[in-house]
């Protein structure tokens, strides 16, 4: 009998793991999908609200608002393309620093300001620039943050 329970509960332990466990393509498909987002979406729509901050394209509210809009969409998607074994040097074009998973809740805090933030410059695009101008810089902040903290550099 005490054979029988040993063996089923290996059994049940290995049926658990196999669920659980993640492919190396599921990591690397992960990376994939989250790149993007970064680099497609957050990237430019940062750079169009700089440039207007900046005053090297003409401040146009609504394209601003839709910019912040766009970066908003990102950290709920995000967050959810780090499963654990995603770190630079774990798998191809990561650039994820394995201090995310030491404390996930801090990283997506981290991207929940990050949502924050960019709705708020969203909305505040419609007060003018001025008002823009400092919740973008806030924007920014976080993003700096987020990267001094989460993100390993690919050298080139």
């Amino acid at each position: 009998m005490q054979k029988l329970m040993m063996v089923a509960s290996t059994l049940a332990g290995l049926a658990a793991y196999a669920t659980v466990a993640i492919s190396a393509e599921d990591l690397v498909a992960a990376v994939k999908e989250r790149r993007p987002l970064m680099k497609e979406v957050v990237a430019p729509n940062a750079k169009l609200g700089g440039q207007m901050v900046k005053g090297t394209v003409a401040f146009d509210a609504t394209k601003a608002a839709a910019a912040m809009n766009e970066i908003s969409g990102v950290p709920d998607k995000y967050v959810k393309l780090f499963p654990k074994g995603t770190e630079h040097g774990a798998v191809k074009d990561s650039e994820a620093k394995a201090t995310i998973w030491d404390d996930f809740d801090k990283f997506k805090a981290t991207a929940q300001k990050l949502k924050d933030a960019s709705a708020k410059a969203a909305g505040a695009a419609a007060q003018g620039q001025g008002t823009f101008t400092a919740a973008f810089n806030d924007m920014t902040k976080v993003c700096k943050e987020c990267h001094e903290t989460f993100h390993e550099k690919q050298e080139q």
